[in-house]
C-alpha cells in the first residue's frame, strides 16, 4: 500500500529530518486534510518517489515529486506535507543544505506535524543552520528546542552560535550551565567546550574566568601547554598574591611542567622573600640543570640570586631549632607553619608535618589554605599519599581564600 502514515515513522528513524512549506490557507487554520492518505491522483509517483528515497536516489525523489506537484487537482495538506518531505529529505542526501533547510523549515507550519515531531524539526534546523553559518537561525531553533527539554549536544551548538554572533555574555550563561550538569553527572566536560567557555572569557575580558577554565583543562587534559596558560592567567590577575602564585609554581614543578627559567626565576624571588631560601636554591639549581636561562643576562641574574640563597641557607638553617622552640611558645599557628615551611624546604618532610600539623591545630592562621597545602605535600613527600590527599581535600573547602583553595584541589586531584 502506498505512503499511509506508517511512514512518517520511517523517514524520522532515518534521521534528524524535518521539513516544510508555505502554509496554505488550510494548513493555517490548522486542519490536516487527507484522512492520513495520500490523495489517488498522485499515487504513482508518490511511491516511486519513496522507492527512489528508499534507494538514495535523490534526483529522482526530486523529479517524482515534482511529477506529482504538477497533477490539476486540489491537493490534501497530507499530500503537501509529504511533498515537502521527500524534498526536504532529497535535498538533504544531496547536501543541498540551504534547500533542505528552506523545506524543513516551511513544515513548521503543517497541520499534520506533531508537536514532538516541530521539536525533532527545531533540531534538525539547528544543523542545517549551522552547516550554513546562519547563526541567528541556530539560535532561534535551540531555544525553541530547548524549552521542551534540556539537551547538552543542543546547548553547546547554542553556545557555539552565541559566540559565533559575539555574543559571549549569553555563550558564557549557556556553556556553564552546561559544563555544570557534565560534571554534576561525574562527567569530563569536552576539551573543545572548555576552549569555548575560555574565548568567551577571553572575549569579554574576566580573567578570573579565564584562569577557571584552565584551571579545568589542566585537571582534565594535563597538557604542559595548558598549564603554562594557567601559570600566565594567574600571573596576570593584578590581584594574584605572591603566595598564590608560589604555590601554583610548586604544583606545576611537582607535575614537571614547569619549562620556563623565568617561572623558576619569580619561584626563588618569592621563596627568598618568604623566607625559604633553601626552597629557592633549590628551583634555581633545577632551572640550571635543566639548562633554562640561554642568555647571559638571565644567567648573571639567576647565578646571583642563586648565591645569595646559598648564603641565607647557610645562616637561616643554624637558626631553625631555636625558631620551632619560639614557635611552639606562641599561641597562635603561623610561625609553626612558617618553620614547618622551612623543614620542608631544607628536605625533612617529617619535622614540616609535625610543626604544620601544631600550627593548624593552635588556629588563628592567617592563611589557613597555604598551610593545608604545604601539609599535604610535606605528606606527599614522607610517601603518605592518602593523608596528603585529605590535606589538600580540606584545604580546597575552606572560604579563606577562594583562589588558594582552587589551588589545594589542583593539588588533590593531581595526587
Amino acid at each position: 500500500m502506498l505512503i499511509r502514515s506508517g511512514l512518517g515513522v520511517a523517514i524520522a528513524a532515518m534521521g534528524l529530518l524535518a521539513a516544510g512549506y508555505t502554509a496554505p490557507a488550510f494548513a493555517q487554520a490548522g486542519v490536516c486534510t487527507g484522512n492520513n492518505k495520500i490523495s489517488k491522483q498522485i499515487a504513482k509517483p508518490m511511491a516511486a518517489a519513496q522507492d527512489a528515497q528508499k534507494a538514495k536516489k535523490w534526483q529522482e525523489v526530486l523529479n517524482k515529486t515534482r511529477e506529482a506537484e504538477q497533477v490539476p487537482f486540489t491537493k490534501t495538506a497530507w499530500d503537501l506535507h509529504w511533498m515537502h518531505e521527500f524534498r526536504g529529505y532529497a535535498y538533504t542526501g544531496l547536501q543541498q543544505y540551504s534547500e533542505a533547510a528552506r523545506e524543513y523549515e516551511a513544515g513548521l507550519s503543517s497541520p499534520c506535524m506533531t508537536e514532538a515531531q516541530r521539536v525533532g524539526r527545531y533540531k534538525t534546523l539547528v544543523t542545517l543552520f549551522y552547516a550554513l553559518r546562519n547563526y541567528p537561525k541556530v539560535i532561534d531553533y535551540a531555544n525553541r528546542a530547548l524549552k521542551a527539554g534540556p539537551d547538552t549536544e543542543l546547548e553547546v551548538s547554542l553556545g557555539q552560535a552565541y559566540y559565533l554572533t559575539n555574543n559571549n555574555k549569553d555563550a558564557l550563561r549557556i556553556m556553564n550551565g552546561v559544563m555544570a550538569k557534565i560534571e554534576g553527572r561525574g562527567q569530563a566536560p569536552k576539551e573543545q567546550t572548555l576552549h569555548l567557555i575560555r574565548a568567551a572569557c577571553e572575549k569579554v575580558e574576566d580573567n578570573g574566568c579565564v584562569t577557571k577554565v584552565y584551571e579545568k583543562l589542566v585537571v582534565f587534559y594535563p597538557k604542559p601547554e595548558y598549564w603554562q596558560n594557567l601559570l600566565r592567567s594567574i600571573k596576570s590577575s593584578s590581584e594574584t598574591s605572591d603566595k598564590q602564585r608560589i604555590n601554583v609554581l610548586r604544583l606545576a614543578a611537582a607535575v614537571d611542567v614547569l619549562k620556563n627559567g623565568e617561572d623558576f626565576t619569580e619561584m626563588a624571588q618569592i621563596a627568598l622573600d618568604e623566607g625559604l631560601p633553601a626552597e629557592a636554591q633549590s628551583a634555581l639549581e633545577q632551572a640550571f640543570q635543566k639548562n633554562l636561562f640561554k642568555d647571559k643576562r638571565s644567567t648573571d641574574l639567576n647565578n646571583r640570586l642563586l648565591t645569595k640563597a646559598k648564603a641565607e641557607v647557610a645562616t637561616s638553617k643554624a637558626k631553625l631549632a631555636q625558631q620551632d622552640a619560639d614557635a611552639k611558645a606562641t599561641p597562635t599557628g603561623d610561625d609553626d607553619v612558617k618553620v614547618g615551611a622551612a623543614y620542608l624546604s631544607y628536605g625533612d618532610p617529617a619535622k614540616a608535618v609535625e610543626a604544620i600539623k601544631r600550627g593548624m591545630t593552635q588556629g588563628k592562621l592567617t592563611q589557613s589554605e597555604e598551610a593545608g597545602i604545604l601539609l599535604g605535600i610535606a605528606y606527599l613527600r614522607t610517601d603518605n599519599k592518602a593523608e596528603a590527599k585529605k590535606a589538600f581535600a580540606s584545604a580546597s573547602k575552606s572560604k579563606q581564600d577562594p583562589t588558594m583553595a582552587r589551588i589545594a584541589n589542583l593539588w588533590f586531584l593531581n595526587t
